[in-house]
């Protein structure tokens, strides 16, 4: 864990994650991945987040939040690769020291 732009979290890829709220922050997109793997891991995942945040402008994901959820059994009938999924979600924002 690292303080930056007054709040602790991680950086992946030159973003920097955190579950908090940045004050000094311009708001720029929603950011959204799901992996359908039940047995993926986190780094996967926010690698993703910290591309889609770069291609946008952004440098950091404040609001970050992941975990697993349970397919719906026509979700199955999708082809998914498990039963389970895990997502990660944020706001990519420009932070400013």
């Amino acid at each position: 864990m690292e303080t930056r732009y007054g709040a602790r979290g991680t950086t992946t890829d030159g973003v920097f994650f955190t579950e908090n709220t940045l004050l000094n922050a311009t708001h720029i997109k929603h950011v959204k991945v799901e992996i359908s793997r039940q047995n993926s891991n986190l780094t996967l995942f926010k690698v993703q987040m910290a591309r889609q945040a770069q291609a946008a402008g952004a440098n950091a994901i404040m609001g970050f939040r992941y975990g697993q959820r349970k397919h719906e059994w026509w979700q199955l009938l999708a082809f998914k690769w498990d039963t389970e999924s895990w997502f990660g979600e944020g706001i990519a924002v420009k932070a400013l020291d």
